[in-house]
């Protein structure tokens, strides 16, 4: 009996090390990036994590390398015409979507056109504007068919866009192709099981378990197959940051962006905390139609009193930098980096802290309400999983200029209608922008923006707009500038970081991708000691 038992102890083991140890060759490797999303299709999908699920299972005319350069992704090469007006895209003839049926130009020319149909309600749509056409079919005015695409043949695109676009290579990564028939076929459920979610990227669904977990392996029709890395990549539907924590210590989960906050000295001490810089800044949005907020000295005298530095280092202590103007580090400028050209418009200098206080007050003064009196009581709405704390600190620093505020939690659903009614005074809010040029930020405040709480200034409007008449990248830039000038004159929101990602990864993990713009890589991750 007993040598029974110890024969079944030992095969046990060696078939524990046996499955560990395939696991680590298949390259099978574990990530969460928060609970279920609400739709993983790629033209309606709202959230970062369905970004990173979606770019492993579908590729634009552009895609990024391995090292992040911006380079031919379903079309093999481009041509540009002299006017920057005209792109001709020449697909690759070997690239297939994952159920082995070639990709074709009119796969582009229908997504295109389903992308900015009304009827589609995509929520990013207007990030077509620089198409032609696109804004007058998103307004309604004109029928998708008349966007500016057009198949060439089976394997040539060409887009004519409104004006010279600096920034359209990177839309092109932006903007992925979906199966016509598979959606005339399925419906708003295509996306919903592995033998409807078709796609034409690097790997392919082949396990969809809602509020469980999704599981991709290798598309073996990807046309740059041989390239990837990592044979199978499931991803943890958790939504309790402890709870990813724990699967990180266990070895269940090996990349994660769920980090408790109270941990997080704790992770760094063990070497288990990565700070990824991203375009992004986290500002409060401001009903500029409510009376408490009709004054611009107001509001600029709310953003003097936040002390950044405090605020970043003593509170968030994730790596994010203290926001002295909107358009954050790392996009960049005609040269270099368009912050560092523009410098703050608020000093986030700790030693004039206490000079921005003496300031508020003076703006407090000039708009009649001298050290705060009969300045109204404001509400500030935070969503329940955003970052109380530092408003409560906020909170005690608009002390400093008399002004009190209450915060109220809410969900972020009934955060948004708020945004539609303008049911609000003011709200905790952020942007991470969708590719690396200042327009990311600046078109949020054009006054027909969908995103835009009730600001409008001409002059800013026009700036922005001429902008995109402009083809000098230096003489735009400047232009550029101009316009963040007027916004934190005017200061519509208030800026207070500049965001960076606080992520959990396991010492195993290797040779994973990150960026700004948080769409996270696998393709080319590991398991190693």
């Amino acid at each position: 009996m007993k040598r029974i038992i110890f024969l079944i102890i030992v095969l046990s083991f060696f078939m524990f090390s046996c499955s560990s140890k395939s696991s680590e060759e298949s390259g099978s490797i574990v990530i969460s990036l928060g609970g279920e999303v609400s739709t993983i299709d790629p033209h309606l999908n709202t959230a970062s994590a369905g970004t990173v699920y979606i770019r492993h299972f579908f590729e634009g005319l552009m895609k990024k390398d391995k090292d992040g350069n911006l380079v031919g992704g379903v079309a093999e090469n481009y041509k540009m015409s002299e006017d920057g007006l005209t792109y001709t895209f020449y697909l690759r003839t070997n690239a297939k979507w994952s159920d082995g049926k070639p990709v074709t130009a009119e796969d582009f020319v229908y997504s295109y056109r389903r992308f900015i149909d009304p009827k589609t309600a995509a929520p990013y749509a207007s990030l077509m504007a620089p198409i032609k056409n696109a804004l007058k079919i998103f307004r309604g005015e004109m029928s998708p068919e008349e966007l500016g695409i057009k198949k060439i043949d089976d394997y040539t695109i060409e887009i004519t866009l409104e004006n010279p676009t600096a920034y359209f290579l990177e839309l092109a990564d932006m903007f992925l192709p979906v199966r016509k028939d598979i959606i005339e076929e399925y419906g708003d459920t295509w996306v919903g099981s592995p033998e409807s979610y078709i796609g034409n990227g690097p790997y392919k669904m082949i396990e969809r378990i809602r509020d469980d977990k999704i599981v991709m392996e290798i598309n073996t029709n990807y046309y740059d197959k041989d390239k990837l890395v990592a044979k199978q990549i499931t991803v943890s539907m958790m939504a309790d940051k402890n709870t990813a924590l724990a699967a990180l210590k266990n070895g269940q989960v090996h990349f994660s962006t769920l980090v408790p906050a109270q941990e997080i000295d704790n992770l760094k001490s063990e070497d288990l905390i990565v700070i990824n810089q991203a375009y992004g800044t986290t500002f409060f949005e401001i009903n500029l139609t409510n009376k408490a907020f009709t004054d611009s000295r107001v509001r600029r005298a709310l953003a003097l009193a936040i002390d950044r530095n405090y605020i970043v280092d003593s509170i968030n202590k994730s790596g994010q930098l203290p926001a002295g103007a909107f358009v954050p580090p790392l996009i960049s400028d005609y040269e270099g980096e368009f912050r560092e050209k523009g410098g703050d418009y608020i000093s986030v200098k700790s030693d004039d802290y206490q000079k921005n206080i003496e300031e508020a007050k003076r703006l407090m003064a000039e708009a009649g309400y001298p050290n705060g009196e009969n300045y109204p009581v404001i509400e500030v709405l935070v969503a329940n999983d955003g970052n109380v704390v530092m408003v409560e600190a906020i909170q005690q620093m608009w002390k400093n200029i008399g002004v009190d505020s209450v915060i109220v939690p809410r969900e972020w659903s009934v955060i948004l209608q708020s945004f539609r009614d303008l049911s609000y005074q003011m709200v905790l809010s952020g942007w991470t922008g969708d590719y690396n040029d200042p327009m990311t930020m600046l078109e949020l405040y054009l006054s027909y923006a969908p995103s835009n709480p009730g600001y409008n200034n001409p002059q800013y409007d026009k700036l922005i707009e001429s902008s995109k008449l402009i083809v000098d990248p230096k003489e735009r830039m400047k232009v550029l500038h101009d316009a963040e000038a007027i916004l934190m004159y005017d200061m519509p929101i208030i800026p207070i970081h500049y965001r960076s990602n606080a992520l959990m990864v396991s010492k195993q993990l290797k040779d994973y991708k990150l960026d700004p713009l948080g769409k996270y890589r696998f393709h080319y991750s590991y398991l190693g000691k």
